[in-house]
Order: structure tokens, then C-alpha cells, then sequence
């Protein structure tokens, strides 16, 4: 197989990445890591946001919306028992931080849609928690599928019920463009890919020096400014 000049990596399970970091190390290939920021495994550069400080700057956001209530509820989609990525579980430090020393008094209600089941057995889920949680009319989630909830909210008439969520995929569009989701905090995808490529270029090809940590900004997304947000800007 040919041995490729540089990598960008998604990192996912711990070990697998590192397993597949040392073998970078060891054949001499420089590598930069996009979302999830780990030092241990000495990536040439990374791109992402500080996943903490965004954990903590959306449960602000959610509690200027959320002023008197008395219980949130956190959707994830786990795997074996955990979150899928790094990312999602700093967020999620950074948020309970927040809410710890801001507003112990509310409950946060975790619910679990594993990953790769079907809309149905969301459904079921959803109707469940909200048959027994009547309090809540604030949701969070710390990943790209706040539209599951926001569909669902959709489908069943909740509108006062909303869920604050990550990323401008399509399906979250346009969740937040009827109202189900409340707010999305931009990552910047498009450039965080381009900056990946071009830390390599520069390494590889013009033989500089790059930022070893480079931090996107944190924004967020309302139906009010939607449309002037562009996914492809640099």
C-alpha cells in the first residue's frame, strides 16, 4: 500500500486512534486532528473549538431561554455505553460546569437514542420521556442530530418544547427555521477541513512551521440569522 504524505483525523474510539497515531509516528507521517483535541497523541496541528468553553457558553445561552426551569433534558446517542466522540463529552463537562455553579437546582434527564436505531424506536423513546418528564420545554444535545428531537417535537404538536443542538447540517436547518430547535452552534466545518489541508501544504510542500492549536470560533445560529450564515465561508 502506498504510505500517504500526510493525514487529517476524526478522532473516534481512544485506542483505535491511537493505535492508528503511533503507526503515523513510527512511518514519519505528519497528521492533524480536526474536532477532538488530543496532546497526548502529538498531532502536527489541530482544528477545532475548545469543547469545554462551548459546553459552558451553550448552557448560558439555554438558561437565558430557560430562566425557571425546573428540569432539561440531554439527548445523546451513545455506543457501547458512551458518547461516540471526545468532543461530544467535553461539551458536556463544560455544560454540567455551568449548570453546577449556576443552577444546581435544575434536573438534567439524560435520554439515550442509540445510534443506527430507527425512527420509531426514537419515537417510542421521546413519547415516553415526555409523558413522564411534563416539565420539560427545554432539550440540549451535544452532537449534529438535534433534529431527531426537533422532527419528533414536529410530528406531535410540542411546540412549546424546544432543543438547542450542534452543527448546520440540512435537517437542523430547517428544525430551526420552524422553531423546534432553538439555537445551533456553528463549527465551522468547511473551514476547519480547508485549514487541515492547508497545515499539510505547508508542512509537506513549503516546509513551514504551523500553529499547533488552532481554535474556531464559537457562534450561534437563531432563525433570526440563518440565512446570512455561510457554511463555506474562510
Amino acid at each position: 500500500a502506498l504510505q500517504p504524505d500526510g493525514v487529517i483525523i476524526v478522532p473516534a474510539e481512544p485506542a483505535v486512534t491511537q493505535e492508528f497515531t503511533d503507526t503515523m509516528h513510527e512511518q514519519g507521517v505528519p497528521f492533524v486532528m480536526l474536532d477532538s483535541y488530543l496532546p497526548a497523541l502529538r498531532p502536527l496541528s489541530f482544528y477545532g473549538q475548545d469543547s469545554f468553553s462551548s459546553g459552558y457558553f451553550a448552557a448560558r445561552v439555554l438558561m437565558m431561554e430557560a430562566a425557571g426551569a425546573q428540569e432539561i433534558m440531554l439527548m445523546k446517542q451513545m455506543k457501547n455505553g458512551s458518547v461516540v466522540s471526545k468532543q461530544q463529552a467535553n461539551r458536556e463537562v463544560g455544560f454540567r460546569h455551568y449548570m453546577e455553579t449556576h443552577y444546581p437546582e435544575v434536573s438534567i434527564n439524560e435520554v439515550n437514542l442509540p445510534l443506527d436505531d430507527t425512527k420509531d424506536a426514537y419515537a417510542a423513546i421521546l413519547e415516553d420521556y415526555f409523558i413522564r418528564h411534563t416539565l420539560t420545554r427545554h432539550c440540549i444535545t451535544f452532537g449534529s442530530k438535534a433534529h431527531l428531537v426537533g422532527e419528533f417535537l414536529q410530528r406531535t404538536n410540542r411546540a412549546d418544547v424546544h432543543i438547542m443542538g450542534y452543527d448546520m447540517v440540512g435537517k437542523n436547518a430547517e428544525c430551526l427555521k420552524k422553531g423546534s430547535i432553538s439555537f445551533l452552534i456553528a463549527q465551522h466545518a468547511y473551514q476547519q477541513g480547508y485549514s487541515c489541508v492547508e497545515a499539510l501544504f505547508r508542512t509537506i510542500v513549503l516546509k513551514k512551521e504551523v500553529q499547533p492549536v488552532n481554535y474556531m470560533p464559537i457562534e450561534l445560529i437563531m432563525k433570526e440569522n440563518i440565512d446570512f450564515y455561510r457554511r463555506t465561508q474562510l
